[in-house]
């Protein structure tokens, strides 16, 4: 008996063991879970921080690129199975790639990290990015490896650039100004004397000749210290409201007298244009210097031509823009078919008396005036250009509506402003439709209004009979102001209707025009305006 019960209590102790041991396995393996969940979490988040994040992630191991999150393919352009195939040296600018490597090289060799520093990369289309990269060692399948971080810069080395060029050319502006003012007072006491002794009575022929030469010579050197002083902003600018395409077809006149026969100048102008605060004088100096310009650039002839068109720049274009404001402005594109210029001409083209031209060609002065009327004007001026296919140059001003920073303006209360048609306003916000109809109802008008391209079509296909003009909005969320235009002409092919946009290039307007649109109006758009284009159309048709 005594053996069966200590042979009963050893086995009840073994089981009490046991039950222990199993209990300590269970919590082994609920912390093991929860281990195992934490790490897939986690390896769950780093892949999705590799998968989304906007720079380029991916391991560099014998000079080739692994594993590249989905920003290195789209950034550089190319699939992974072609990154595959590449070295990361063919992705390297030229000039740069010596630099890189030789870090890549102490490293692998056992000096120092690479850490981070910047160089110049190449995409699959030849495009050049500037880049900052950040290596460190690491081993990957029991080899060494570098875990890269590449980030896109070229936006903000592009905008440091431009600063730093806008700096220069305010230094030199304020230089250049200040000797053309000083200039200026050396040439009035020339021209003071020389005009004292053309008084004198007792001059020969000769003497005569020589003092009104003397004469035109003091007129041309302060015709170049004015060019200095606009250049230097010291000119000051007579602003009126102007319309652009005014100004240049009086300029225009003027050019073709100028230019040889071979050099065709051709006018693509607006017929819509928003007024901007201009010299008008000043702008003819522009047009007439780029002419000028472009006839040097084609010396065998061709085309030089000019457009003007509404456009709205958004905060997106003027963050890589230095010094340029949000807001409605009118466009002059200036376009000739010469030989273009390198990038080394390019980058001194807006400074005075810079120029390729042989000694006595040219002062070197006119883009120079150019460029200091359009910053004069609170403009920007870009330059586009390429060896052997032209150059393009793309002047902004801000157009006189954007001075108002939003406040609207009651029109005048002209008898011809007023109607009594019916208007279907066509517009996503809100508040413009408010504006619309208070402002058209003060002037006698019937107001209906929709919110979307289908609600327009569904109301104009039921009250259509009784709508005397359409203005629709061409960016709209849904059925977009282009298939809402066509849906409406299908209802009724002689439907008046105007397209209201801040943001349509002119090659779109162009379109819309041609598809049947009656008129066109630019964002932020003068209501007076708005009132006299509704009148005109109606009364037209």
């Amino acid at each position: 008996m005594i053996d069966d019960q200590r042979e009963k209590e050893l086995l009840e102790g073994e089981l009490k063991d046991l039950r222990r041991r199993v209990a300590e396995l269970e919590t082994l393996e609920d912390e093991h879970r929860r281990v195992v969940q934490a790490l897939g979490e986690s390896e769950e988040w780093c892949r999705l921080l590799v998968q989304h994040t906007q720079d380029s992630i991916f391991i560099l191991q014998g000079n080739r690129i692994k594993y590249p999150n989905p920003f290195t393919i789209a950034v550089t352009g190319y699939t992974e199975g072609e990154l595959a195939n590449l070295t990361v040296t063919d992705l390297i600018h030229p000039d740069d790639r010596n630099k890189v490597t030789e870090k890549f090289r102490r490293a692998g060799d056992g000096g120092q990290a690479p850490g981070t520093f910047s160089f110049r990369a190449l995409n699959k289309k030849g495009d050049v990015l500037h880049a900052e990269i950040n290596a460190a060692p690491i081993s990957w399948e029991d080899k060494p490896a570098f875990l890269c971080l590449v980030r896109d810069i070229t936006a903000q080395t592009q905008l440091d650039t431009q600063l730093q060029y806008t700096k220069k050319m305010e230094a030199i502006g304020t230089l250049a100004g200040g000797i053309a003012h000083d200039f200026n007072n050396y040439l009035q006491g020339i021209s003071g004397y020389i005009q004292l002794l053309m008084m004198k009575k007792d001059l020969t022929d000769r003497e005569q000749h020589y003092l009104m030469q003397m004469e035109k010579s003091v007129e041309r050197a302060a015709l170049l210290t004015k060019q200095l002083l606009i250049f230097g902003r010291k000119e000051e600018s007579k602003l009126r409201p102007v319309n652009l395409n005014e100004v240049l077809h009086q300029a225009y006149k003027l050019l073709i007298k100028t230019l040889p026969e071979t050099v065709h100048v051709e006018l693509d102008l607006s017929d819509y244009l928003e007024p901007i605060n201009a010299d008008a004088v000043q702008f003819e100096h522009i047009m007439f210097n780029m002419g000028l310009n472009a006839k040097d650039a084609m010396p065998e002839g061709g085309k030089f031509r000019v457009e003007t068109r509404d456009i709205f720049l958004d905060e997106k274009y003027c963050d890589t823009h230095v010094g340029v404001r949000p807001g409605a402005h009118v466009q002059m594109v200036l376009t000739d078919t010469g030989h273009g210029m390198d990038p080394e001409t390019l980058e001194h083209i807006f400074e005075p008396f810079y120029t390729t031209k042989g000694v006595g060609m040219g002062t070197g002065l006119g883009l120079s005036i150019v460029y200091g009327i359009v910053q004069s004007h609170n403009g920007h001026i870009t330059c586009e250009t390429e060896r052997g296919k032209g150059t393009t140059f793309r002047i902004y001003f801000p157009a006189l509506e954007s001075a108002t920073e939003g406040r609207v303006a009651e029109p005048e209360r002209d008898v011809h402003l007023y109607g009594g048609e019916t208007i279907l306003l066509v517009d996503d916000e809100t508040n413009i439709l408010d504006i619309g109809v208070n402002i058209l109802e003060q002037f006698g008008y019937t107001t209906l209004t929709a919110r979307s391209g289908e609600e327009a079509v569904d109301l104009y296909r039921a009250r259509g009979g009784e709508i005397g003009l359409v203005i629709l909005d061409l960016g709209m969320p849904g059925m977009g102001g282009e298939q809402c235009l066509q849906e409406i002409l299908k209802i009724n092919p002689k439907a008046q209707v105007v397209i209201a946009s801040g943001y349509a290039a002119s090659q779109t307007v162009k379109y819309l025009m041609e598809a049947g649109a009656s008129g066109y109006v630019s964002k932020p758009y003068r209501l007076e305006n708005m009132l006299k284009k509704i009148r005109e159309l109606i009364d037209k048709k």
